[in-house]
Formats: structure tokens, sequence, C-alpha cells
């Protein structure tokens, strides 16, 4: 899971293996075997790359999807916002569905409350 992702944030910045080893410090070759899930990155060097691509670490780590991912960022959600988030995602369309009618239907009946 960490190779795929590390490899399309370098794809998406645009930058070669060699380009992005360089950025963190490490041979061409090691940055390769990251990518190719041959070796696994310490720690820090995981916090490195979740720095400078913009993302979580839970993303690099695959426990947070693209989707989320891109809705934490447009909307600066909060850990709870991004794990309700997540556990929303996970739910089949038609319940995903059903959970958001109830919700409208929720926010409605108070708007109407409060403006009585």
């Amino acid at each position: 899971m960490i190779g795929e992702r590390l490899k399309k944030l370098r794809n998406a910045k645009k930058l070669t293996i060699s380009s992005a080893a360089e950025i963190f410090g490490v041979a061409s070759r090691t940055y390769s075997s990251y990518e190719a899930e041959e070796r696994e990155p310490n720690l820090t060097m995981l916090c490195k790359f979740a720095d400078y691509y913009g993302v979580t670490t839970d993303y690099l780590l695959g426990r947070e999807s693209d989707e989320t991912l891109e809705l934490s960022k447009e909307f600066n959600m909060t850990a709870l916002e991004k794990y309700i988030t997540e556990e929303f995602l996970k739910l089949e369309k038609n319940m995903r569905d059903d959970l958001m009618e109830f919700m409208q239907k929720s926010v409605k009946n108070i708007m109407n409350e409060s403006s009585d």
C-alpha cells in the first residue's frame, strides 16, 4: 500500500525516483525499493513523506482512502470528522442514501423548530 501511494504522490509532483530520493536524502535504489514494497520506511522517513507530500501517515499506510484525503484537505477536517467520513464511505450506497435522507430530514426539522 505504501509503495503504491508513494508512487502516485511522486508522479503527481512530476518527480523522478532520483529527484525524490535526493529530496528525502536516500539513495535512488532505496526510494525505489519503498515504491516496489521491497522495503518499508522507518517512522522518521514515513513522517518526512507525509510532510513533503501533504498527506497523513494514515493515508500512506492505507488507513485513509483517497476520497477521505481529498475531503479532509478541502474541508480541513478534524480526526473525528475524518473517522466519521471514512466509516460513512464504507457503507453500501443504499445505506448511505438512507442515512443522508435521515440527516436532511432531521436538519430540516430542527430548522423549522428554531424558526417557530
